[in-house]
């Protein structure tokens, strides 16, 4: 009498009039409707079934269930950003979606998820580099791909991440990313802080607290009134401080009525929802246009040297009249919060106004004097002015790694002050002659 199978053993048996052999092997129950799940395959011979039996037995020892290897990454790409756009920034799910939609799927979108090669990884990119593109988009790529396989292992439609096996593209310093991430001489930023302090209706208080704190741009557009102290007015003991709240962020649209309303972009369908993850405060003020968290969490303490908020207090007054729903430091003379496209146009016209660049390079791309360039100047002015005490730095711009140092040392506010005080020395005697004449138009 032939012996009795246990549970999980499988089973084998001829079908089809005895021209194919069929494996199976039951792996639990369905916890929602108590049915067993079955896993199944077939092949022209018995050995064929007993050796995928076998390998599915094996797989359900390891990870609880078999693999699908019929699923492709075309498959499988966008059930990961659906999983995946739930727990992260949306700018950070945008950069995904477009690097799997332009670089990924085109190289490796037919194959099989559990048929991938690290030479396939591997293939990716070397066609973005064949494109001409930047390294850096190739290892951005990278990185998706190894979030993405990784998911898959943990689901059960690989063995392993084959993109730990395949060689990352490193980052190549070059000389026209240095430039992109250079900074500007002090004789360079006084310039632009006197042509700035001539702007009218105060907006070139916008400049002032770019370059002085280090702020990032959507930090800047996105300032609140209610975040501000300025401090008292011709007291220069008193120290101003911004609490970094806020950021400007351009959210998207997705279909929430599962495509069938016929409207072709997302934004137009009656039932559209916001691609956001859980949990995502925001506060909408201008169509796609929103006020969310910033980078660096909540909270982040900026000083305001006195120069500097005299200025964004002259500000203040010049623009009291014009309508500002949202509470806004600076916006347009409709209330409306400046877009960061806007910005970077601005941005550059004071720097034809400096004299940094001529009219000919003042279009997008045109220069590599980004709007970064603020942000990388205060933080080396602070460097210099604070010794070289990088978690200080850290916590007043905001620097990824600001959380971390936290949970080991808190800087006092006075430490902060003396840092701003620092800095305030460091640009010399222009500031407070150039402050001056703004505080008097606002009077």
């Amino acid at each position: 009498m032939p012996k009795k199978r246990s549970h999980g053993d499988g089973g084998l048996y001829r079908i089809r009039d005895g021209k194919l052999w069929r494996a199976t092997v039951t792996y639990g129950r369905d916890p929602e409707t108590g049915k067993p799940l079955v896993w199944s395959a077939t092949s022209r011979t018995q050995k064929g079934a007993r050796d995928k039996m076998d390998a599915a037995r094996e797989e359900i020892a390891e990870y609880g269930a078999p693999i699908d290897k019929k699923v492709t990454v075309e498959q499988w790409a966008p059930r990961w950003l659906a999983l995946a756009q739930r727990d992260i920034d949306p700018k950070t799910y945008s950069t995904y979606a477009s690097l799997v939609r332009r670089h990924v799927l085109p190289a490796i979108g037919s194959i099989k998820v559990a048929a991938l090669k690290p030479s396939d990884v591997a293939a990716v990119r070397t066609a973005i580099m064949d494109k001409g593109l930047a390294t850096s988009t190739a290892r951005q790529s990278h990185v998706v791909i190894r979030l993405m396989l990784d998911a898959a292992r943990k689901d059960r439609l690989c063995r392993t991440n084959v993109a730990d096996d395949a060689p990352a593209p490193k980052a190549r310093r070059s000389t026209a990313v240095a430039a992109k991430r250079g900074a500007f001489t002090t004789a360079q930023a006084i310039r632009l802080l006197e042509v700035a302090a001539e702007l009218p209706d105060g907006r070139g208080a916008r400049w002032w607290f770019k370059m002085l704190t280090g702020a990032r741009q959507t930090e800047v557009l996105g300032a609140s009134i209610a975040d501000l102290d300025l401090g008292v007015a011709g007291d220069e003991a008193l120290m101003g401080y911004y609490a970094v709240n806020w950021k400007l962020e351009e959210l998207s649209r997705r279909h929430g009525c599962g495509g069938m309303c016929g409207r072709v972009r997302a934004a137009l369908c009656p039932s559209a929802q916001w691609v956001i993850p859980d949990d995502f405060e925001m506060r909408q003020v201008d169509g796609r246009w929103h006020l969310t968290r910033p980078k660096s969490k909540t909270g982040r303490v900026t000083p305001l040297i006195p120069q500097l908020a005299e200025m964004i207090r002259a500000h203040l007054a010049l623009t009291a009249d014009q309508p500002n729903p949202h509470g806004l430091v600076w916006h347009d003379g409709n209330g409306r919060p400046i877009s960061p496209k806007v910005d970077g146009q601005e941005w550059r016209e004071l720097l034809v106004a400096a004299g940094l660049i001529s009219a000919e390079h003042a279009v997008p791309g045109g220069t590599t004097m980004t709007g970064h360039w603020a942000r990388h100047t205060a933080v080396t002015v602070l460097m210099e002015a604070t010794h070289g005490d990088a978690q200080l730095v850290g916590e007043i711009v905001g620097h990824s790694s600001a959380e971390v140092t936290a949970i080991y040392r808190h800087v006092r506010e006075e430490e902060r002050a003396a840092a701003a005080n620092a800095v305030a020395k460091a640009w010399g005697a222009a500031l407070p002659t150039r402050t001056a004449a703004i505080a008097g138009n606002a009077g």
